[in-house]
């Protein structure tokens, strides 16, 4: 299998899975698709650190500002969030927004 630095997972509008395999975002599940952003979540010093970019690693202070400046703005976060707003769960209680402010509810 392919090295595939950060730059190359996140460009992508699907999910190559650790066995080499590619998946669309809409032909997986809801479950698969929250354990995806799970992974990307728990991996975002990993992503951070396998720039191809030197400079990206540069301007970042750690895998947090990277997750929540580039992987969030990204084509394969954007594609598997854009998948999972079907879903026609949610709190049985009210809540505020976040901080986010592109937040769409």
């Amino acid at each position: 299998m392919k090295f595939r630095y950060t730059e190359e997972v996140l460009n992508s509008s699907n999910w190559m899975d650790g066995n080499g395999e590619v998946h669309c975002p809409e032909e997986m599940s809801n479950e698969y698709l929250h354990s995806v952003l799970r992974y990307i979540y728990r991996s975002r010093d990993r992503y951070w650190l396998n720039c191809r970019q030197i400079n990206v690693i540069e301007n970042f202070a750690n895998g947090d500002e990277f997750f929540h400046k580039v992987i969030r703005t990204s084509t394969l976060w954007k594609t598997i969030i854009n998948q999972l707003k079907n879903e026609k769960i949610g709190f049985n209680f009210d809540w505020e927004t976040g901080s986010q402010e592109t937040c769409e509810y």
